[in-house]
């Protein structure tokens, strides 16, 4: 609308038509891909589509009851890959879901390097997420734990043949994950500060991502 273009805002109709004209184009693309596939997208797509829907509406309200963070995890991962999985194979697959859990991991951790600066707002509106129940100086250890247990998961996956040996590539990845965590060890409770260490979290998902479909291609 004219309004996002003037100041990169848009009112609350237009959020509202763009947000169900996304979601008319997903689940477009869900029912192309159900007929192509297998039916059993629609259970992904479902699943997605509730969880995403009571993340912030009540009654559930999941990011309220301290369930944001493994709701997004589990969506954009977990699901993500899985159902990506199944529109090419036409089948489930443990390999696939091994594989998600890096992703799982780092995009939870966005999602908390987001809640720092975050923190009074989401604190006043009752959002129970990580860094309210915990408090930004004990938070900061959980977002290092949480970069720590995705690359885990990937030596996990190696050592269990789930994933192939190159795989340990994607490991490369720990470096912005690392950087980005000490940083808010330090920054914490500084939002100007924190935005570097939001862009390295964020540049960690993406290598690691990438650097996981390098090695599946590889290896096949």
């Amino acid at each position: 609308g004219s309004r996002f273009i003037q100041n990169g805002l848009l009112t609350q109709r237009e959020t509202l038509w763009l947000g169900a004209a996304l979601l008319a184009a997903g689940t477009a693309a869900g029912l192309y891909l159900a007929w192509a596939a297998t039916p059993l997208i629609l259970v992904i797509g479902g699943l997605g589509l509730l969880s995403g829907y009571f993340y912030s509406a009540p009654p559930l309200f999941l990011a309220g009851r301290g369930l944001g963070e493994a709701i997004v995890g589990i969506d954009f991962g977990l699901l993500t890959v899985i159902g990506a999985c199944m529109a090419q194979t036409k089948g489930l697959s443990v390999e696939a879901a091994v594989a998600s859990l890096p992703l799982s991991f780092l995009i939870v951790a966005i999602l908390v390097v987001n809640e720092f600066p975050d923190f009074e707002s989401d604190r006043l509106s009752g959002k129970r997420n990580l860094v309210v129940r915990l408090g930004r100086r004990s938070a900061r250890y959980g977002l290092l734990a949480i970069a720590l247990f995705a690359f885990t998961s990937v030596i996990i996956g190696v050592l269990t043949g789930f994933m192939p040996p190159l795989s340990l590539i994607a490991l490369l990845g720990v470096i912005p994950a690392l950087r980005g965590s000490l940083l808010v060890m330090k920054t914490y409770d500084n939002a100007a500060a924190l935005l570097p260490a939001i862009k390295s979290i964020i540049l960690s998902h993406l290598a690691t991502g990438l650097l996981q479909i390098i090695a599946i291609l590889l290896s096949a």
